[in-house]
């Protein structure tokens, strides 16, 4: 009876053995992606940019001193010659006024040398024409010796006389015009201790407050026009050849939603700026007074032109362009008889970069799956499923 049961345990033991376990289901990875397409045949490329006055200036005094008085506030719509700050005058008024007494003085030296000149050249006249006589009396033997000499020193003296007189009248002629000139240098440091409104426009900054110390050229204020705003924006330098002054831009503000501008461009950078991109001027056609400097904005340009479109391209999503050792690749993903698909690395050749994606220039067909995420953890013929974007 015993060795009976032990003979069914080791039947049983051999029969569980040689069960087969169950082989584990392969698990299926879903993945993004995208279709091979052609181009529409125009190229739009959007960049960011900031809204900024047609002219803006900064203000400042061209004298130094103390702020008597600041007239503006900030956002306050000024006229041209408009009084908006001052600085005491007090110093500037008493230099006028020495430069003033200056000139006065200079102009009564002038009058006496005038005067005196008149009677230098009068009496010059008078000991010339006694001159001429006593010579052709001496020379016919009617004077004595000494008469003649003494004619002749009076004349030589008067000449002498006159031309110094002659002299300091145009000394003194030289130190009016001089002194006019420190008069007017003073009466215009005098005007310049009144700032005023070089054009029509917006006060957009202020860094001064009354009794204020402040410097010659040092800027105090902002101001701005309203009119013909502009959009300063930084363009890479792949796409700087495409801009031309003159193209027809859209231009969108995030603060107002729902609304577009048309634009022009009015300047285009020959070199880059401090930053690796060019700077890109572009002037709105038709402003709204809701834009204001300062604004963020998108500036969409057509690159392929409504006249004469690109040729159409084969477009692939930017996602799904990977790049190794061996240059650039996608998996295009090919379809199998259970629904599923199976991920084969293919390298392609691409183009330019695009709005909608990488130019394709070989390797890939109209219509191509391609995997869009995890490029770095596919496998050539990996089996995946698909879900939608």
């Amino acid at each position: 009876m015993k060795n009976i049961i032990l003979l069914v345990l080791f039947a049983f033991l051999i029969t569980s053995c040689s069960k087969q376990e169950p082989e584990k289901e392969a698990i299926i990875r879903p993945i993004k992606y995208g279709k091979i397409v052609k181009s529409s045949g125009n190229e739009t490329y959007t960049f960011s940019g900031t809204a900024k006055a047609n002219h803006e200036t900064n203000l400042s005094f061209r004298v130094s001193g103390t702020l008597r008085s600041v007239n503006i506030k900030l956002g306050d719509r000024v006229r041209k010659g408009q009084l908006l700050a001052t600085i005491d005058p007090s110093d500037y008024n008493i230099s006028f006024d020495q430069a003033l007494a200056r000139e006065k003085g200079a102009e009564a030296s002038m009058i006496s040398a005038e005067t005196q000149i008149k009677s230098a050249e009068s009496q010059l006249i008078t000991s010339k024409s006694n001159y001429q006589r006593v010579e052709s009396l001496y020379e016919n033997n009617s004077v004595p010796l000494s008469e003649y000499e003494q004619a002749k020193a009076n004349y030589e003296a008067a000449l002498s006389q006159f031309n110094a007189t002659k002299a300091q009248f145009e000394a003194s002629k030289t130190e009016v015009i001089a002194s006019g000139k420190q008069k007017e240098t003073a009466k215009n440091q005098v005007n310049y201790t009144r700032l005023l409104a070089p054009f029509d426009g917006v006060i957009s900054q202020i860094g001064i407050e009354e009794n204020e110390m402040v410097a010659s050229g040092s800027p105090v204020a902002v101001i701005s026009t309203e009119a013909h705003p502009q959009v300063n924006l930084g363009v890479p330098e792949i796409f700087i050849n495409k801009i031309q002054k003159g193209q027809l831009v859209e231009i969108k503000f995030s603060v107002l939603s729902g609304k577009s501008f048309e634009g022009i461009v009015d300047e285009v950078s020959f070199a880059a700026g401090s930053s690796p991109t060019y700077p890109v001027n572009v002037r709105l056609i038709k402003p709204s007074d809701e834009i204001r400097p300062g604004m963020a904005a998108n500036v969409t340009f057509d690159f392929g032109g409504k006249s004469a479109p690109s040729a159409k391209r084969l477009i692939s999503p930017t996602k799904a362009v990977g790049e190794d050792n061996e240059g650039n690749f996608v998996f295009v993903l090919e379809a199998q008889d259970d629904g599923n698909y199976i991920a084969k690395k293919k390298n392609i050749k691409i183009g330019t970069l695009l709005s909608t994606g990488f130019e394709v220039i070989e390797g890939l067909n109209e219509g191509d799956l391609v995997a869009t995420a995890g490029l770095k953890s596919l496998l050539d013929g990996m089996q995946v499923k698909l879900i939608e974007n």
